[in-house]
């Protein structure tokens, strides 16, 4: 027998030749297989998922957002500067209007130098943005955007430069407006993920692949060719119907094949239903859609048969198989059946009583 690799719990070691053929070929071979195990690093809440937690570089992007969202400012505008810092909402000006910052006469000026003396009839604030002229057409549709946002600040004269906590109205931090922020910033995933996703009570392999998943990161045969993995000679068409591509949403719920394992499931629970748009929305389905009762079991009942689909994929595409539509079916309701059992959400129950009147337990 020939050792080539030896795995341990959270390592592996890898024996080779020494030469570097045989190291460019393991190199290629550990490319790919990072490639088709959802591309990692991910990003999840914000946070790189599959770097080391210890390094300062994965955090930088976190301090940042939170640096340039929470640290309000007031003063006077002396010592802080027009163009590079976060002073108007958190936005830095030279990033949002790079054409205006690359004709300005004072790159590095302060807030203080860009104002006008207040209108004595409306007595709001000027600007002197201290461009170069003449102006070209798009400059100066720049320049009235820049001057209506700037309209909104103010400088107080008896006041030195200070950050102030701008998340709340008391400028003082507080534990509810921070929470407030997470929840309205668009570029935070929406909060009720963890639930939707992380809070199911199935094995931690499915959780992770129905992430990858609303990802539209797991290895189907769109997501390998825009990666550009997939040779170009080998179609990426639906394993399954054949016909359309290959994509998330297609195979784990509009290709005719699976519809049809979707529609047999619910009519297990008497339920009509009509497709959704994407996996995502499937998946609020499984969580909100159902009921309270529901609910409970749909939490098992939607992440067994996403993953159930997946690993028919894999075996019509690896080994060559037939795909079965009735094996699936059974075996998603013979999985949900022991998780619910495992979890207490049944007591008593026979197996068959289970995958035949399951809709009762719910009345």
């Amino acid at each position: 027998m020939i050792l080539n690799h030896s795995q341990f719990s959270d390592d592996t070691v890898i024996f080779a030749q020494p030469n570097a053929k045989e190291l460019n070929r393991i190199k290629y071979i550990l490319h790919v297989f990072s490639q088709l195990s959802g591309h990692f690093p991910l990003e999840y809440l914000g946070i790189p998922i599959g770097l080391t937690r210890e390094r300062v570089s994965m955090w930088e992007p976190v301090i940042n957002k939170v640096k340039r969202k929470l640290a309000g400012w007031k003063g006077d505008g002396a010592s802080i500067l027009f163009w590079f810092d976060p002073w108007a909402g958190g936005r830095i000006l030279k990033d949002d209007f790079p054409s205006l910052f690359f004709i300005s006469e004072q790159k590095t000026s302060c807030v203080k130098s860009f104002r006008f003396p207040p209108d004595i009839s409306t007595r709001q604030l000027g600007w002197n943005l201290h461009l170069s002229f003449p102006l070209s057409e798009f400059n100066r549709l720049k320049a009235q955007q820049l001057h209506a946002f700037l309209a909104r600040f103010s400088l107080l004269d008896s006041v030195s430069d200070q950050l102030i906590w701008a998340a709340g109205p008391s400028e003082a931090f507080s534990i509810a407006d921070a929470i407030r922020l997470l929840v309205q910033s668009s570029n935070v995933i929406h909060p009720v993920w963890p639930k939707v996703v992380w809070g199911n009570n199935v094995p931690s392999k499915i959780m992770v692949f129905h992430w990858l998943a609303i990802k539209d990161s797991i290895p189907v045969k769109d997501v390998l060719a825009r990666r550009h993995i997939l040779p170009s000679n080998i179609p990426s068409v639906c394993v399954f119907c054949r016909v359309e591509v290959e994509s998330v949403n297609h195979l784990l719920i509009h290709c005719k094949w699976t519809s049809s394992i979707w529609t047999e499931l619910f009519r297990w629970w008497n339920i009509r239903w009509v497709i959704p748009r994407s996996i995502v929305d499937f998946s609020f389905d499984w969580y909100y859609g159902m009921g309270i009762k529901a609910s409970r079991f749909w939490k098992l009942i939607g992440p067994a048969t996403i993953w159930a689909i997946w690993m028919t994929r894999n075996d019509v595409v690896f080994n060559g198989t037939v795909p079965c539509r009735s094996f699936v079916i059974r075996n998603v309701k013979l999985k949900s059946f022991l998780w619910a059992t495992n979890l207490k959400l049944v007591h008593g129950l026979q197996a068959y009583v289970w995958e035949q009147n399951l809709f009762l337990l719910c009345l």
